[in-house]
């Protein structure tokens, strides 16, 4: 029933995990509102990082790059603690609400 109920509902991570997130569930003694919580969790993730790959892809972007792939060996003056806190992304103010 939940395999049918999560594909109607579109939500194809919780109906990947959920039977592995209920034996965990039962075997370390969560609550209800934790084992939905984790499978909850588990569909946002996923559709979060999906939608960013589609974003990235539809931008036709020439290449994705990261912090990791960044070589500090073509700006030597750089200081690693500053490129660090750069890649915290603190320094962008938070909307106010």
């Amino acid at each position: 029933m939940l395999a049918y109920l999560a594909r109607v509902l579109k939500t194809p991570t919780i109906g990947r995990c959920w039977a592995e997130l209920a034996d965990q569930a039962r075997d370390e003694n969560w609550s209800h509102e934790e084992y939905l919580a984790a499978v909850l969790q588990r569909q946002v993730a996923e559709r979060e990082s999906a939608g960013t790959t589609m974003r990235i892809r539809t931008a036709h972007f020439p290449a994705v790059k990261t912090i990791e792939d960044f070589n500090l060996d073509h700006l030597p003056s750089l200081p690693r603690d500053v490129l660090a806190h750069l890649a915290t992304g603190l320094f962008v103010a938070r909307p106010r609400t």
